[in-house]
């Protein structure tokens, strides 16, 4: 069986677009994988183009052998959208390899531990403050986020996740300096951000009640001293994981030694070589992994680092239905899988674009045994939904 031709196909979603790899063969069979170039990731695309060059007109190949050569072929510039773009070929090449077996994706990772996946409602309430647009009803206060808390317990979630944001400065905004949301580049943190984040756990609380896990991302939006001063500040209230993203493994090491909750990370790290430091310096208590920057195959390979050094591992998931599956296909095989994040706000649209869509029960995850991922992208519905142009950048916030 040898590969035909490598495409890409893109379609708006709302604030970003979804990015998809099609792979197809002289049998007749189609890889699919979902990637995304809208979280600091522009140019994946063009590294796929490139890649793609080593399989097209060649035989399929393993994914330990396709990993082997695309790594030798771009080790000066390892990491990063070169290491997206591999990955998004390798979770492609695994769709087809399981198609070709008719089995699902889960039993060429090692083979199912579970048959449903704890889940966390992540971006609540972030996608109806930041984008009402599309995610409704939108939240401008803090009754609003009270109500997102409510309705999180009502349609039976056990954990969401919440964002730093503004409240007392008109309606409702994000503060993420980290991605130039406001450009504060110093990534100070004042008071008013302290009293907000504190406002905004309890309004959740009061929501939800006692029995919800709460998980906090603080993402890059402040050094240090900064993040100590916010885990400081919510040191009494009762929080599952604060997610903290930092490049220095010593750094991280030393707010995990002086927090009062646990700390998750590692979101933006590819590949072993990069998560172990991490894991040498005892800097996290819950590695979160990228499948879709990583690829299925070599973030096993992390999960097990992970297991070695009494890590538990999270899916990062904020995209579409594809990936997903594609995260569910990989944490259904983790001996020490924590929880996965999932978006439950979703686009108008979003259903139509796949074959199969995830389905969620009593706050779970079920893991579908379908061949592959489980869905397919429709090609006809990607095209009737054209791409914005330059979609997914977060936007920048004005200074005041």
């Amino acid at each position: 069986m040898k590969i035909t031709r490598v495409e890409t196909l893109s379609c708006d979603a709302g604030w970003r677009n979804y990015h998809f790899l099609k792979m197809e063969t002289d049998e007749g069979l189609t890889g699919w994988s979902e990637y995304d170039e809208g979280f600091g990731s522009p140019g994946v695309t063009a590294v796929i183009s490139q890649l793609s060059g080593l399989l097209v007109g060649q035989p399929v190949p393993g994914l330990e052998y396709f990993h082997a050569q695309a790594y030798s072929r771009t080790r000066p510039a390892a990491g990063g959208v070169v290491a997206e773009g591999m990955g998004a070929l390798e979770n492609a090449l695994l769709d087809l390899h399981a198609k070709a077996l008719n089995v699902p994706c889960h039993a060429l990772l090692g083979g199912k531990v579970r048959d449903r996946l704890r889940v966390y409602w992540s971006h609540c309430p972030a996608w109806r403050i930041n984008h009402p647009k599309y995610f409704g009803p939108a939240v401008t206060d803090l009754d609003g986020v009270r109500a997102m808390g409510a309705e999180a317990r009502e349609r039976g979630f056990t954990g969401l996740k919440t964002n730093t944001f503004i409240f007392d400065d008109g309606p409702a905004y994000a503060w993420r300096p980290g991605f130039a949301a406001p450009f504060y580049p110093e990534l100070n943190v004042e008071r008013g951000l302290v009293r907000n984040l504190q406002a905004c756990i309890e309004a959740l609380r009061d929501g939800a009640g006692p029995d919800m896990d709460i998980l906090l991302d603080l993402n890059f939006n402040a050094k240090t001293e900064g993040y100590l001063k916010l885990l400081r500040a919510i040191a009494d209230q009762d929080i599952f994981w604060v997610e903290i993203d930092s490049y220095s493994p010593d750094a991280l090491a030393y707010i995990r030694n002086h927090s009062p909750h646990p700390i998750s990370s590692c979101e933006t790290l590819f590949g072993g070589r990069e998560f172990l430091p991490y894991f040498q310096k005892n800097a996290v208590d819950v590695a979160i992994v990228d499948v879709v920057w990583n690829g299925a195959w070599q973030s096993r390979k992390i999960a097990d680092l992970a297991d070695i050094h009494e890590v538990n591992v999270a899916p990062h998931n904020f995209y579409g239905h594809l990936c997903t599956m594609m995260n569910a296909q990989f944490a259904c095989t983790v001996p020490n899988f924590r929880i996965m994040e999932t978006d439950v706000d979703r686009l108008a649209w979003d259903d139509e674009l796949f074959t199969h869509v995830p389905e969620y029960q009593d706050g779970h995850l079920v893991v579908p045994d379908r061949p592959g991922w489980g869905t397919d992208p429709i090609e006809e519905a990607i095209r009737a939904h054209p791409p914005k142009a330059g979609g997914g950048l977060i936007k920048p916030r004005p200074r005041s």
